[in-house]
């Protein structure tokens, strides 16, 4: 027995499975014709430029202070070589560096 399945979207669903991808969607029967189609989700991730790159607003030499669409993030990370105490005393450091920064930026906005 031999089904057609009729796909919404076509060149997009066949895009992503040349590519090895998966297809997520749903299967349903179409009330008014009786066929089996298929619907592709559409995904906001999916689509180029969905997620912009964070900026770079202020660099330390262990850490930067990045802007995201709706975040702030700090990232800070010391050498396991200098031991506990010392590299968390540096990395309160530089985190109270890149918060200051944050503090003054605000206050200029």
């Amino acid at each position: 027995m031999k089904k057609y399945v009729f796909f919404l979207n076509a060149i997009a669903v066949m895009a992503r499975l040349e590519n090895g991808l998966s297809v997520e969607g749903s299967l349903f029967k179409d009330r008014e014709s009786g066929q089996l189609s298929f619907r592709p989700y559409n995904r906001l991730s999916r689509v180029p430029g969905y997620v912009p790159p964070s900026v770079v607003l202020y660099e330390t030499p262990n850490g930067s202070l990045r802007q995201t669409a709706k975040r702030n993030k700090i990232l800070v990370s010391v050498k396991r070589s200098l031991g506990q105490i010392r590299g968390a005393a540096e990395i309160m450091a530089q985190a109270r560096e890149l918060t200051d920064y944050l503090k003054r930026l605000s206050k200029t906005d």
